[in-house]
């Protein structure tokens, strides 16, 4: 009797194991992130930051860089927005002013 419930009992334990192991799949970390999207920098950032947000249904890092005021009379500094898919780390978006 005990050796049929062990046949019942160790597929069910390894099924388990097998669906918790791959329940969340990793992510790229803000650091990361931040890497991939200094490579489209073409300026010296300031300040960088990164938020967890969703673009085209994909849930991104979208990393911001802002620099320096382009001159006294045009206070608007250079802005850099980069959004990295967070699974993949591709490119999803960029946009720069």
């Amino acid at each position: 009797m005990s050796s049929i419930l062990l046949l019942l009992f160790v597929p069910l334990l390894l099924l388990a194991l097998a669906c918790a192991s791959g329940a969340k799949d990793e992510e790229i970390s803000r650091e990361r992130a931040i890497e991939i999207a200094r490579q489209h920098l073409t300026f010296e950032a300031k300040s960088v930051e990164a938020e967890q947000a969703t673009e085209q249904g994909r849930p991104v890092w979208r990393v911001t860089f802002r620099g320096e005021p382009m001159s006294p009379a045009r206070q608007m500094s250079e802005v850099l927005i980069v959004a990295i898919d967070r699974k993949t780390g591709e490119m999803v978006t960029i946009a720069m002013s």
